[in-house]
């Protein structure tokens, strides 16, 4: 019978366990907050498979020595990155804009990241050992292993702070259920403290991120099915947000909708796949002209709604006519009718105006309908 260690096992389906989450984190990968909790899970990824081909070269020091150095660079280069990129996934799930506590706390974060990559790779390169070293094709802790072991627990730890410390701007349905991934990712770290032979916190945290998959990535009720931009309920609440913010910190935003002309004849010509391809165009569109610092939504139909800080009429001018030249290159190469093309109408919140959102949101998709009729009527 052959004996297998626990490492291997544990290794192998927590693997297994994220491979499936990437495979099927998909619906919100378009908004930040898919891409910040996809970038978690890739990252446990190369740290479980560094971490596998370390322990397999350190067994087979004569032949394999070199993919222990290597997997055990990566795992000190990466470990606290895959802490920051945990405190940027829950940031996602908050509803106020960054205040100067939430920023200093990133701060810390990222400052020891950075440090942290840049003094193992000196101490890698100019074989310092620092943290950690091979002689005679045994592993070594350095002089400095212990401290930046502790440093990582800290941050571990706070990681669960952050979440507890800012849990009231988190939207209110999202306060609980967010506590999941600091709070495995520390049982985690905690257990590989008193079972050391097993690495078992990239385990607490791969399973913070299945707890956190069927509860907001399968089934959050702010994303569109088809695009995988927010829908009338997200951009409400963003929209509600906003709007406070606005008026709390005095500075002022903008909105555009728009709409797709004609989109009719693309279902009667080409049917209603066709038509929800051409959907799916424009949220492309407007994510990579808009960027992730802006809010884009699906309004309902074919309409869709930006919500932007930049408020410049000119460039906002500048950002509609690139909307509109790069659906026009999509409507000629799959040979929609001519007259496919943008309305749309934007108006900049000033935070003295008070108006509510509802009155916002009608006074911009009242624009919009002023220049579809222009449009009409050419």
């Amino acid at each position: 019978m052959i004996e297998v260690p626990g490492w291997v096992i544990l290794n192998f389906f927590t693997s297994f366990l994220l491979i499936l989450l990437l495979i099927f984190q998909n619906k919100t990968s378009r908004l930040q907050k898919g891409k910040s909790y996809s970038a978690i899970l890739i990252c446990t990824l190369v740290l479980l498979f560094s971490e596998s081909i370390g322990r397999v070269g350190e067994n087979n020091p004569d032949s394999l020595l070199i993919l222990a150095r290597v997997g055990y660079f990566i795992i000190f280069i990466l470990d606290p990155v895959d802490i920051l990129f945990a405190v940027n996934y829950i940031d996602c799930w908050m509803d106020k804009e960054s205040n100067e506590a939430r920023t200093s706390f990133k701060t810390a974060f990222q400052a020891f990241a950075f440090i942290n990559i840049v003094l193992v790779t000196m101490s890698s390169v100019l074989q310092l050992g620092w943290f950690f070293y091979f002689k005679d094709g045994l592993y070594f802790r350095g002089q400095f292993f212990m401290i930046r072991a502790v440093l990582i627990m800290v941050f571990i730890i706070l990681l669960l702070v952050y979440t507890v410390v800012f849990r009231s701007d988190f939207m209110s349905e999202y306060k609980n259920m967010i506590l999941f991934l600091p709070i495995f990712s520390l049982i985690g770290a905690l257990s590989q403290v008193f079972f050391s032979s097993i690495d078992t916190t990239y385990a607490g945290i791969s399973l913070g991120c299945l707890i956190l998959f069927f509860f907001f990535q399968s089934n959050d009720v702010n994303v569109d099915y088809l695009t995988g931009v927010l829908n009338r309920r997200g951009l409400d609440i963003r929209m509600e947000e906003k709007i406070k913010s606005s008026q709390q910190n005095k500075r002022n935003f903008a909105a555009i909708m728009m709409d797709i002309d004609n989109f009719k004849t693309i279902n009667d010509t080409f049917g209603h796949d066709e038509g929800d391809r051409a959907i799916k165009y424009m949220a492309d569109i407007l994510l990579n002209l808009f960027g992730k610092e802006s809010t884009i939504a699906r309004f309902g139909g074919d309409e869709f709604c930006v919500i932007t800080d930049n408020v410049s009429q000119a460039e906002l001018e500048d950002l509609i006519l690139q909307a509109r030249e790069k659906l026009a290159n999509i409507r000629d190469k799959r040979k929609w009718h001519p007259d496919v093309d943008i309305s749309c109408g934007y108006e900049i919140y000033s935070y003295t105006s008070g108006l509510s959102r509802e009155e916002f949101t009608d006074n911009i998709d009242n624009h919009m309908y002023e220049q579809k009729q222009l449009h009409h009527g050419m």
